[in-house]
């Protein structure tokens, strides 16, 4: 069956309209490959009833932190991260990342390290998440030491083959 000129010039407008205003319905429309990684500065925003969590950029954009990992994240506010998931574009113009995973990368301008703290002889390290090495640790304070098997960031300085803390925080979230 042969259609007329005007229906076979319709049908492909018909189809670039649709796929033009598909992304609209939805409140997310993602505009990158399916998993990125961003690195940035976190920040906490918003109010206690109405909190949230943003990266930002070094060229100064802000990207909102959406998932199950947002809220921890939001404890480690101030502190240089990679954090990896989906990016899209809100309806409102607002980019989001759908944290799956993340990576600290300095605190107060030092290089700094998540993981669950542990003693082996006469040693201390840090055993990070994943396939990622261990972290041999000098400098480990008495207050540090009593955090032993608990989750804790420590930031400082790679000496040789150890890293000297110079700064750490305890956080009550197990590494899986």
């Amino acid at each position: 069956m042969d259609l007329p000129y005007s229906v076979r010039l319709l049908s492909p407008l018909l189809v670039a309209l649709t796929s033009c205003i598909a992304g609209t319905a939805g409140e997310v429309v993602p505009v990158a490959p399916p998993e990125s990684c961003l690195t940035g500065r976190v920040s906490a925003v918003g109010t206690d009833f109405d909190p949230g969590t943003i990266l930002r950029l070094d060229d100064g954009q802000e990207i909102q932190i959406t998932g199950e990992e947002e809220s921890f994240i939001r404890v480690l506010s101030g502190t240089v991260m990679s954090v990896c998931g989906e990016v899209a574009q809100s309806v409102r113009a607002q980019r989001t990342i759908q944290a799956e995973s993340f990576k600290l990368l300095s605190v107060d301008g030092m290089t700094a390290y998540l993981g669950r703290l542990q003693q082996t002889d006469s040693s201390w390290q840090l055993i990070r998440g994943g396939n990622e090495p261990l972290v041999l640790l000098a400098g480990v304070s008495g207050l540090l030491r009593e955090a032993e098997g608990t989750l804790v960031w420590v930031a400082g300085a790679w000496e040789d083959e150890t890293f000297s803390v110079r700064s750490f925080g305890l956080l009550e979230r197990m590494v899986p």
